[in-house]
């Protein structure tokens, strides 16, 4: 008996001692939608560091006023050491005899994404970063809205969706509240200062949107009509609609893992002077044959609104759709 257990003792220490261990890795920091951009002083006021700050902190879509896709904090890299290797987003760039691109996962803190990019003369660097800037960005735009939905969760609202015969959840703070509902439709509100975040969710008949990038009338059209029985605005007889000077970004998306079509634009107040951004998912739920409706839009005059319909979106992303009773 004295044998056999120090036979297994000797297997378990065996396999300890043989267990690789993962490397601690510390949490990893910075503000939402910011990256920490490794490269020369030089490198920075050359055309490559006009070419970063012109694809990467380029107007972002959807907004009222121009604000940057992401905030640029530059360092060269003899620098890039302690608190700052810890960044959630990364891009190093430079020159070197050899042409790179890759993107890195949890190279130096978790979670993390590091782009590298390095090319052997300015010319052939530029080319390299606008090659592969896409891909970049939506890494970087996926970490983001994950980070984002991460710090959300620490204080969530309970009992979503299923209040409302929408059979769906989302993770939204708790800080949000029913702001106003009726059949088939519900409208979550969060105060802030001079303002307010807001997310509508309804459904439609499964053939009301047609599901490609030529539906954006229709979809104007459905908001417009929301928006007229639903959403008012200050003074009698008002209303939100889509901004009629500016037509809307639209693209072909996935939310909750079903296909959607995703609209960006600007909402204005019919008869008032009142604006902001939204942001509008048409989603092809197949588990209740219909079309989802998730939208999000802000109220902040004179704030910067990038921030708060990246936080709507997080919400709107992170759905899940159940079957109805």
């Amino acid at each position: 008996m004295k044998k056999t257990v120090c036979f297994i003792a000797c297997l378990i220490l065996f396999a300890s001692c043989n267990k690789k261990s993962k490397p601690y890795l510390p949490q990893s920091n910075g503000n939402i939608n910011t990256i920490t951009v490794v490269i020369s002083d030089n490198l920075w006021e050359s055309s490559v560091g006009e070419t970063l700050r012109a694809i990467f902190a380029m107007p972002a879509e959807g907004l009222p006023q121009q604000e940057p896709l992401f905030d640029l904090k530059q360092m060269p890299p003899e620098v890039f050491s302690g608190f700052a290797q810890s960044s959630r987003l990364v891009l190093w760039v430079g020159l070197y005899s050899e042409q790179t691109f890759r993107i890195d996962t949890n190279r130096y803190a978790s979670p993390q994404r590091m782009g590298v990019i390095t090319s052997s003369t300015e010319e052939a660097l530029i080319q390299n970063i606008a090659g592969n800037a896409l891909q970049l960005i939506n890494e970087f735009k996926q970490v983001e809205i994950k980070e984002k939905q991460r710090r959300i969760s620490k204080s969530l609202k309970q009992h979503l969706g299923t209040h409302h015969n929408l059979s769906i959840d989302l993770k939204m703070p708790s800080v949000y509240t029913t702001f106003k509902e009726a059949q088939g439709i519900v409208w979550y509100q969060k105060e802030i200062q001079k303002g307010s975040l807001n997310i509508l969710a309804y459904e439609l008949p499964t053939s009301k949107v047609d599901f490609n990038e030529e539906s954006l009338p229709q979809i104007i059209s459905v908001r417009d009509s929301i928006g007229k029985s639903f959403v008012p605005g200050r003074s009698k007889g008002s209303y939100v609609i889509t901004e009629e000077a500016y037509e809307p970004y639209i693209y072909r998306s996935v939310v909750g893992g079903f296909s959607a079509i995703e609209t960006r634009g600007t909402w204005e107040v019919k008869s008032d002077f009142m604006a902001g951004p939204f942001l509008n998912y048409i989603i092809k739920d197949t588990i209740n044959d219909r079309q989802l409706v998730l939208e999000g839009f802000v109220f902040a005059p004179s704030a910067a609104k990038r921030d708060y319909i990246f936080e709507v979106d997080a919400i709107l992303q992170s759905l899940q759709i159940t079957q109805k009773e």
